[in-house]
């Protein structure tokens, strides 16, 4: 995953951010009226990102 200005690329997609809410990031390929329905689902404090209902542990390079 690579977050660079208001994008996410993740497997060669390019995601959208829709925005936050408390401590989570969402990205999505078009954002949901609802922020939190987003595909993606990123906690830059603890490097939790839930792509798709996957869950992935991210690391600072």
């Amino acid at each position: 995953m690579i977050l660079k200005k208001a994008q996410m690329q993740l497997l060669d997609r390019q995601y959208d951010y829709c925005g936050s809410l408390g401590p989570q990031s969402y990205f999505d390929l078009k954002c949901p009226a609802q922020t939190q329905d987003a595909s993606n689902v990123f906690t830059p404090s603890s490097g939790k990102l839930i792509s798709n209902a996957k869950e992935f542990q991210c690391n600072a390079l």
